[in-house]
């Protein structure tokens, strides 16, 4: 079973047993341990993990040492603390004992603050060996989102390395805040922004509040222009193989549409569909590393297909409300079974079965459904003639 429904088992499991568990211990054992196991540690070998980890620098409180709940071990020194709470109980004002035994063990890079249904990841970023006061990631274990997932694996212990994850949480908090910069100066730039751009492109202009004001509308459509202009210099860009041994490369949504030269120049493809086609043609080349992957995008949907635009496997949008995914060569009740848990959409024109999206990372939980689309429009012949529009 591949890693992402492991996690969506254990998510089940979560709801199965919530309502049956009571207080910390109970915690621990109905919702943590099980978690632990599922990334590979063998929590019944103390070389591995030891449970209620003290060290000699432990504050004593009411009589009674500090203790870490779990410690996880390589090479008989501790690399990862996880601290456990009620699942009743909200994480917040909790890591102060954690981030003490953080800063006091130098062999620890990484440290997990968890209720069983949540798990706030912290490293540190902003000094080396002294916990960050907030987490790098946040995670929730009943619908974890792609970047979750992803976060997750690097802690399993066959994927565990600490300098790996700091740069994979490094990247990740300076990617969300930069790409949440860009999005809102290209929706609506700000006036620390038009004045940046302005005495860049204009040093010798006098940039009054006036100037300003007329300058941040042109500047809003400069950057659409550009981005256009992108998306059709990057479409005539011939393929390059990669190296032997490298990934195959992904292309990028906006790059590779069909006829993007001539389609109508108000559809633009936005971050979250480059995001969802991104992830989908990751899983298909980790099952098939030759595939052709070819994304579509038009008004209404964003389609994937196999070269043509007749061999289209799935349909998504998450541009306007409400989302949804759509597939082709699957029915409704084989998509129930295949993620559990969706939410079953009417059909129309759409493909043969359609679910509720509530947002972009929602996709992850459709991750055998889209392999069982692709491989079976594969297998098909010749082409069926494109449904809908």
């Amino acid at each position: 079973m591949a890693f992402p429904d492991d996690i969506a088992a254990h998510a089940e499991q979560i709801k199965d047993k919530l309502p049956h568990v009571r207080g910390e211990e109970s915690t621990k054992q109905a919702l943590v341990i099980p978690l632990l196991r599922l990334l590979g540690y063998d929590v019944y070998d103390p070389r591995e993990i030891q449970p209620e980890f003290t060290s000699d620098f432990a504050v004593k409180k009411s009589g009674q040492f500090e203790k870490i709940d779990y410690a996880i071990l390589t090479a008989g020194k501790p690399v990862i603390f996880v601290e456990c709470k009620s699942h009743d109980q909200p994480l917040e004002d909790h890591t102060g004992q954690l981030a003490r035994y953080f800063n006091a063990t130098q062999s620890v890079r990484v440290a997990v603050l968890t209720n069983g249904l949540r798990l706030k990841v912290f490293t540190d970023l902003q000094q080396p060996n002294m916990m960050d006061p907030s987490p790098w990631i946040d995670i929730d274990l009943l619908q974890p989102k792609g970047i979750e997932l992803e976060a997750l694996r690097k802690l399993r212990k066959a994927d565990f390395s600490a300098d790996e994850i700091i740069a994979y949480a490094e990247r990740t908090v300076y990617f969300r805040k930069m790409a949440d910069y860009i999005t809102a100066a290209l929706r609506e730039p700000n006036e620390a922004f038009v004045r940046f751009v302005a005495s860049e492109v204009f040093p010798s202009v006098r940039l009054t509040l006036k100037v300003v004001e007329r300058l941040s509308p042109i500047l809003k459509d400069a950057i659409q222009a550009a981005v256009l202009d992108s998306v059709a210099k990057s479409f005539a860009t011939p393929h390059v193989a990669p190296e032997t041994g490298s990934p195959p490369p992904i292309e990028n949504a906006a790059a590779v549409n069909e006829g993007a030269a001539e389609r109508d120049k108000t559809i633009i493809t936005t971050a979250e569909e480059t995001r969802c086609f991104e992830m989908i043609a990751n899983w298909i080349r980790e099952v098939h590393p030759d595939a052709t992957v070819v994304p579509r995008d038009s008004h209404t949907y964003f389609a994937v297909n196999q070269g043509n635009v007749k061999t289209w496997f799935v349909r998504f949008n998450v541009q306007t409300p409400p989302y949804w995914i759509a597939f082709r060569h699957i029915s409704p009740d084989e998509l129930q079974n295949l993620a559990p848990g969706s939410e079953l959409l009417g059909v129309a024109s759409f493909g043969d079965s359609r679910a509720a999206l509530a947002g972009v990372q929602d996709v992850t939980k459709f991750r055998t459904a889209l392999l069982t689309a692709y491989s079976r429009q594969a297998a098909k012949v010749a082409p069926e003639p494109e449904q809908g529009n």
